[in-house]
């Protein structure tokens, strides 16, 4: 499947924003282990989030990220088909012989 990389600008967060938070992080965190999203960064000033998401084509990705809790407060939104996305993959934990 294609990768694409959202860059997603935010305004001020207000209260409404951050009583969404928690239901946004659950949506992420199910999407992490869907294996729709592979990396989820925001910004020190929370003004942008950058993630990528693995979908089928450039719609259903999009769909993915208009399903996010903090989708209305989006001020703007661009998405880019990505040729590579290359992740540090996790350590394997060391096997016990005990």
């Amino acid at each position: 499947m294609p990768a694409y990389l959202f860059q997603i600008e935010l305004p001020a967060m207000t209260q409404e924003m951050a009583n969404l938070i928690p239901e946004h992080r659950d949506l992420i965190d199910k999407l992490f282990i869907e294996a729709r999203m592979l990396s989820y960064s925001v910004s020190s000033t929370r003004d942008q989030i950058w993630c990528v998401v693995d979908a089928d084509d450039e719609k259903e990705a999009m769909e993915i990220v208009s399903g996010f809790p903090l989708r209305k407060f989006f001020v703007d939104v661009s998405c880019h088909q990505l040729l590579l996305h290359n992740n540090n993959p996790s350590p394997l934990p060391e096997i016990s012989l005990n």
